[in-house]
């Protein structure tokens, strides 16, 4: 008998504790379930949909630009993390919009921003964030530039602004319009330390232009020290062209063009035109033999200094008229 109420003694505490076992892996399950859905609630609190600014029924559009600009300005307001474009999704804009500070604006995997008409189409404020995306110029009109950062912004050392993994294509075969654009005119404006980052710019009048002017009154406006790794040119009438002078009160010196792929064709022109000082470029050019005519592929103005070209280029496709540049 004894023995009997023994055996159900731990009968009883091995079936008591296999239930704390299972109870406690179930609740663990559900625990982690629960954890893992509030991680991604939260990621999504922190990202805007541009679908949730349509207004008609269908949630489509022909005219993308207003709701986008509506995403990244509740974005701004509300401090929220980021605006994302669906993956997949062309979505087409009739006007340009702005990314303003603080946001980051992600395309998703595949998805393409077409415009139309002739417009600036993407402003990008200081400590914004563009990433991920195919930029594609549908009309033969357009003549105006892609991405543009003006230096009343005052971009300093501590700001965050990227512009990275782009692609910037003018389709329209017209070879008008500038891909990426710096510019500053204004007393103490200025961009500088800003990354670009694996961007290809691809059939456009200009590639990219850094150009700063002389605000006048005493005052001065640059464009200094800003990095551009991993560029790709095709097909560009001019690839880079800085304007500036060599120093104040005009500069555009101390930007790294590091990793240039450049492809020339037909229409090119020219692979560097450059003003200001110790702008270095580093890179790669492919087919300098179907650039017509005899022109030079560089242009060093008198308003040079200090400035070095790493690039398979003939001495005799160089105009230097500066001081001490070195090729």
């Amino acid at each position: 008998m004894k023995i009997k109420n023994v055996r159900i003694r731990y009968m009883a505490i091995f079936v008591i504790n296999i239930t704390i076992v299972l109870y406690l892996m179930w609740n663990t399950e559900i625990w982690g379930s629960a954890h893992v859905v509030q991680n991604n609630l939260s990621q999504q609190e922190d990202t805007v949909a541009v679908e949730d600014f349509i207004t008609n029924e269908s949630g489509q559009t022909e005219d993308y630009s207003k709701a986008i600009q509506q995403a990244i300005d509740f974005c701004a307001s509300q401090k929220k993390e980021k605006v994302k474009l669906r993956a997949n999704k062309v979505y087409t804009i009739k006007s340009g919009f702005t990314v303003k500070k603080g946001v980051e604006l992600e395309f998703g995997t595949n998805s393409v921003l077409a415009v139309k008409g002739n417009y600036r189409v993407l402003t990008v404020e200081k400590d914004s964030v563009i990433r991920n995306g195919t930029i594609q110029i549908m009309d033969p009109v357009f003549q105006s530039e892609v991405i543009f950062l003006k230096g009343n912004d005052q971009y300093d050392a501590s700001n965050k602004t990227r512009v990275e993994n782009m692609t910037i294509i003018n389709k329209s075969k017209s070879n008008k319009g500038t891909g990426l654009s710096l510019y500053a005119k204004g007393k103490w404006h200025n961009i500088s330390f800003v990354q670009f980052e694996n961007i290809s710019i691809v059939g456009f009048k200009t590639a990219i232009q850094l150009k700063a002017e002389n605000p006048g009154a005493g005052t001065y406006s640059w464009i200094n020290a800003n990095r551009f790794g991993n560029m790709t040119i095709d097909d560009c009438v001019i690839g880079i062209h800085i304007i500036g002078s060599i120093t104040i009160p005009n500069e555009s010196s101390g930007n790294l063009f590091t990793g240039l792929q450049v492809q020339l064709t037909e229409r090119s022109k020219r692979l560097v035109q450059a003003d200001s000082s110790y702008n270095k470029f580093d890179g790669m050019v492919w087919d300098a033999q179907r650039v017509i005519g005899s022109e030079p592929l560089v242009v060093f103005s008198a308003k040079t200094e200090n400035n070095k070209l790493d690039m398979n280029v003939a001495a005799n496709r160089i105009s230097d008229k500066g001081r001490d540049n070195k090729y």
